[in-house]
């Protein structure tokens, strides 16, 4: 504010100036030229004239220069305060989110749009912090609950063989296996959607053949499905255009779509992996036959950590974070992945649909 004032100050006396000295330069001789006209041509007479304007004019100049400066001044102060006082509680404002005080009193709105918008833009910020808050303290909440299980369970079992009340043979070891490996595979998964939530997953997007996505991951899961007693089938629409992605992470989402329709359809269902377009895109399709999954527990799917009633029931050892890293995988390419289910028993379908590049639709 203080510089503000002295540029405003300075600028004042400038223009103070130039009136004054423009003013004692042209006034004399303009008045002398209507002495002239008006038929004054006594030269005693001419200079009391003269001398009388000059020092009423010079009076009145000072005058009109002291209430100049002291009015401008005055309305100088008030239109610094008004556009120094918002950007004051703007700054308080920012320093109050830099602190961690989520919970700030927004500045109300003044007469300056660019403030309001960064007013604007500072609030839109603090909610996305305080979202963002409380994400990271509840994945660190899930994430202490899903690992108290198997660390609770290994060190149970080390106990036991300390003590000698548990025998190590080979089910106790594939116990601590399987328990390792839950949290192994947790470790990696909170890896994975953490990288995909910054952005910092690398990808490698191509011109490919959906059909040819689907062929392999149906080669590669086939002989797993097929040792459970699981009937699998492959369906693609001949004749399918083909999409820009990265077939690496695309065959990742359909394994995870393909491992859990294995983890939850009994021996002797079905498991279909089919490839549709529709108009604008292409529909990748898992179906299984399996235990499906209740109206309540839709919403929640993709969230992080959750696991429904049937993988807790079963004792299913998943990180609760697969379907997060697909649908993640999915929105990074455009697409869209959904799930539906007609309730318990019922099977689910598991949606994934990537954009046809505009050049190849028709």
């Amino acid at each position: 504010m203080t510089q503000m004032l002295v540029g405003q100050s300075f600028l004042i006396i400038v223009n103070g100036l130039i009136l004054v000295v423009t003013a004692l330069a042209v006034a004399p001789s303009i008045f002398n030229e209507h002495l002239h006209d008006a038929g004054v041509v006594s030269a005693s007479a001419r200079t009391h004239i003269l001398e009388a304007y000059i020092s009423s004019f010079n009076a009145s100049l000072l005058i009109a220069a002291f209430s100049s400066i002291v009015i401008s001044g005055g309305l100088s102060w008030y239109f610094m305060v008004r556009i120094v006082k918002p950007i004051k509680e703007v700054t308080d404002f920012a320093e109050m989110l830099a602190s961690g005080d989520l919970d700030a009193r927004t500045p109300i709105e003044n007469s300056i749009p660019e403030l309001n918008r960064l007013t604007d833009a500072l609030a839109g910020m603090s909610v996305d912090l305080a979202l963002s808050r409380e994400e990271q303290s509840r994945l660190l909440s899930d994430l202490a609950h899903e690992l108290r299980t198997p660390i609770s369970t290994v060190l149970a079992i080390v106990d036991g063989i300390e003590d000698a009340v548990i025998q190590p043979d080979a089910r106790t070891w594939k116990t601590i296996r399987d328990q390792l490996e839950r949290v192994n595979r947790l470790s990696h998964d909170v890896r994975e959607v953490t990288q995909n939530s910054e952005k910092l997953l690398n990808t490698m997007s191509s011109a490919v053949n959906p059909g040819d996505i689907a062929k392999a991951a149906y080669a590669a899961w086939n002989p797993r499905i097929g040792r459970k007693g699981i009937n699998f089938e492959l369906e693609i629409e001949p004749d399918l255009p083909q999409i820009y992605v990265d077939p690496q992470r695309i065959g990742q989402v359909l394994s995870n779509l393909l491992e859990n329709a294995l983890r939850y359809t009994p021996i002797g269902g079905k498991i279909d992996l089919t490839v549709l377009r529709a108009i604008d895109r292409v529909h990748f399709a898992v179906v299984d036959s399996g235990q499906g999954i209740e109206a309540h527990q839709l919403p929640h799917i993709f969230d992080r950590l959750y696991r429904g009633d049937a993988a807790r029931h079963s004792g299913d050892s998943g990180s609760g974070l697969g379907l997060t890293i697909a649908r993640s995988i999915a929105q990074s390419h455009g697409g869209e992945l959904t799930g539906m289910s007609e309730g318990r028993d019922l099977g689910s379908t598991f949606t994934l649909s990537l954009p046809i590049p505009t050049q190849l639709i028709s």
